[in-house]
């Protein structure tokens, strides 16, 4: 790779990053809810997420998804219903509940979930990575993939820390059962919900 397709690539995948998505409205979430470590715990759980989804790259599964619309589609549904299960439980939590018991103990677990069954994120990858690779270059494309993926994991994660450190100071100006705290837990879940029915209804 050439030095201009590593700039490219490195400015590329910082601008998918700070792309509102599932996983980072997740981190920026739990960190107005619960503060700076769970928002660096979400961060933690999306990198793992992220990097399962490079494995599956890397050993080509990809391709099956693109051979097989049934699984596809059934992995899109199921990661859209989970999508809409997380939106209504950020809704129906007491503000005052979740600022007592502070960070969850899943959320490593369940923001890995969200990125790791998230369908669109592997082929993202597969589509995004390939067109970096060199079918003649002495090593193989599947460890150019995985070994760009990486990278473009650390970048990702990157961007997730950059909005944990913006979100943290805009939590610490509201009150943890106040109204705007109330609005945001609301908008958040929300959110969620959409991108859930989204991934499911869409093609």
């Amino acid at each position: 790779m050439s030095l201009e397709q590593a700039l490219f690539f490195g400015l590329t995948c910082l601008g998918f990053g700070f792309i509102p998505g599932p996983a980072l409205l997740q981190t920026v979430s739990l960190t107005l809810q619960h503060g700076r470590r769970a928002g660096f715990l979400s961060a933690l759980g999306i990198h793992l997420g992220a990097f399962f989804q490079i494995c599956i790259v890397a050993l080509g599964a990809v391709a099956v998804l693109k051979t097989a619309p049934m699984l596809y589609h059934s992995l899109k549904v199921l990661s859209g219903a989970y999508l809409v299960w997380l939106g209504v439980q950020r809704i129906r939590a007491p503000v005052g509940q979740d600022a007592a018991i502070g960070v969850p103990s899943n959320v490593v677990s369940s923001s890995a979930l969200i990125e790791a069954s998230n369908p669109k994120s592997a082929l993202f990858y597969f589509s995004f990575l390939l067109q970096f690779t060199n079918p003649d270059a002495s090593l193989g494309v599947g460890w150019q993939l995985f070994l760009l993926g990486a990278c473009a994991n650390l970048l990702f994660t990157t961007a997730d820390v950059f909005c944990i450190l913006l979100a943290h100071p805009l939590r610490a100006r509201v009150s943890p059962s106040g109204k705007a705290l109330r609005i945001s837990q609301f908008v958040a879940g929300m959110l969620f919900v959409a991108l859930g029915v989204i991934a499911i209804v869409s093609d």
